[in-house]
């Protein structure tokens, strides 16, 4: 009995979205917060987005959005071994921009692909014996990449969302808040 309530309760969410034509226009903005899927540690993504145009490149229905991407992740290994006990702390960083266009492919869905650029902060800190006389290495540089998603709303303003491709996971989803 109480699967089939969430069942049910689950459809009525869903049911009440808006149409997707109205999903994402000129002037919409999004805030969006994600997780990754990751084997080690649990990433996490931050974004803001703003439609700026409506019918892009003549196309309509076709809405370009512009905004910025903040992604973490980071995690420690542990190790043992004869010496003792040690550890590697990695962190990822990645600040861009992005700009998306959004259709709607399907009825009561936000679709979207784009490309973002930005840049990537990476490194490894060792903790553990003779620690000063191991170096940490860091790294960065510029990063470009594409991504695809979907983001479904529950109310006008709250939704859900999925994206693959470049980011701080090659997999996010989240919740979007739509303003």
């Amino acid at each position: 009995m109480r699967k089939l309530a969430l069942i049910i309760a689950a459809v009525a969410c869903f049911s009440v979205s808006s149409n997707a034509q109205d999903m994402f226009v000129k002037g919409t903005q999004l805030f969006k917060l994600g997780v990754g899927v990751n084997s080690n540690g649990t990433p996490l993504d931050i974004s803001y987005e703003k439609g700026i145009q409506d019918d892009f490149l003549g196309v309509d229905g076709l809405v370009l959005g512009l905004g910025g991407n903040l992604g973490y992740y980071g995690y420690k290994e542990d190790f043992t071994n004869l010496a003792g006990s040690f550890s590697w702390k990695y962190t990822n960083i990645i600040v861009g921009a992005r700009a998306l266009v959004h259709y709607p492919l399907i009825d009561k869905l936000d679709t979207y692909t784009g490309v973002m650029l930005g840049y990537n902060v990476a490194s490894a800190k060792y903790e553990g014996p003779n620690a000063g006389s191991i170096a940490s290495p860091s790294v960065g540089g510029i990063v470009f990449g594409g991504l695809v998603g979907a983001r479904y709303e529950f109310s006008q303003s709250l939704g859900a969302y999925i994206e693959a491709g470049f980011g701080i996971s090659n997999v996010s989803l989240g919740i979007a808040y739509k303003f």
